[in-house]
């Protein structure tokens, strides 16, 4: 008895282990990581630090991603690049893609990352321009890949006729304006004026409009994807923007890595170390907005920003917020 139970039991364990055996062997195996393109509106540089260390440290990745961020240039437009498909998240000021959503591009907002956009005019002080109002009859270089509302909506605020105003587009430099040829330049006060004052002018012969003093503080970058991402991959846009978050809360927290990190990934090697610390410390100030969790759409500054649009005649109607941003992937 003795003898065939201990057979009995070998039996059992052989088939057990074979049992097991066939078991993992049909568990699929780990599933590799989905291909997704993050498409930035500029150059690579701390106004998109948050992303890049969410990259280096692994966070997309954890959540299943294998991100490919994609540097912007004068010559693209992430929401062109999101709603034809060749990206799947894109980097663009709320602003513009309000505008874009109202143009029929089925786009939305899915992380509000700047609570203001970092926009100002910049003048010589010599110039004789003391107000929005004394632009008409000048030249303004304006950025033509969005930057552009805010302008709009500052002129139809003063009362200025738009065609009484010479804009010319402007590129990355800024010489124009040092050079005279223009007598007003859009910039921003986390790469451009900064830039104005390190290559050697002086605060004081600057004159800044900053449109936050006029009312027209509009949020700045946001995480939008296409609506039919959003539909088909809820959980892929969640992922996307639990990562996302997590490299900004890093970034912020440790401004210096931050730093660190964006050079590594400069392709260029040109970007210049203070510069880029200069610009992380500005870059902290707007994304950190007092009363603003990371990330969340004020309901208020949206829906602020776009009246001003439909009221400028910036956007052919008053959008639904709904239409254009959501905070549902924050929860």
């Amino acid at each position: 008895m003795v003898r065939i139970g201990a057979i009995v039991y070998r039996l059992a364990l052989v088939l057990a282990m074979a049992t097991g055996l066939a078991s993992a062997r049909a568990q699929p195996a780990a599933k590799a990581p989905g291909k997704v393109t993050l498409a930035l509106q500029w150059l690579t540089q701390c106004q998109f630090a948050g992303y890049y260390v969410a990259l280096e440290k692994g966070y997309y990745r954890e959540e299943g991603i294998d991100l490919t961020i994609q540097p912007g240039a004068a010559d693209s437009n992430p929401v062109q690049l999101v709603a034809n498909g060749t990206a799947q998240f894109g980097t663009r000021w709320f602003a513009d893609l309000a505008s874009a959503v109202d143009k029929g591009v089925p786009v939305v907002s899915i992380a509000q990352i700047f609570g203001s956009s970092g926009l100002v005019l910049v003048t010589r002080a010599d110039s004789g321009i003391r107000q929005p109002r004394d632009f008409a009859g000048r030249s303004v270089g304006v950025w033509f890949f969005g930057n552009e509302v805010q302008f709009y909506a500052l002129m139809s605020q003063a009362g200025v006729d738009p065609a009484k105003v010479k804009v010319s587009p402007l590129q990355s430099s800024l010489k124009p304006l040092l050079s005279r040829q223009l007598d007003v330049v859009s910039a921003m006060t986390y790469n451009e004026l900064p830039a104005l004052l390190r290559g050697g002018l002086k605060r004081e012969q600057l004159r800044v409009f900053d449109f936050v003093d006029f009312g027209l503080d509009f949020p700045g970058d946001v995480l939008f994807t296409r609506r039919a991402v959003l539909k088909d991959s809820p959980d892929l846009t969640r992922r996307m923007v639990r990562a996302t978050l997590r490299g900004w809360r890093d970034a912020l927290n440790d401004p210096a890595a931050a730093v660190r990190i964006v050079l590594q990934h400069d392709r260029t090697k040109k970007l210049d170390p203070d510069h880029q610390r200069d610009q992380m410390r500005e870059v902290s100030r707007l994304v950190q907005l007092r009363g603003r969790s990371l990330g969340t759409h004020s309901a208020e500054d949206a829906g602020r920003t776009i009246d001003i649009l439909a009221k400028g005649r910036l956007i052919s109607r008053r959008l639904a917020d709904e239409e254009v941003f959501t905070n549902d992937f924050l929860r």
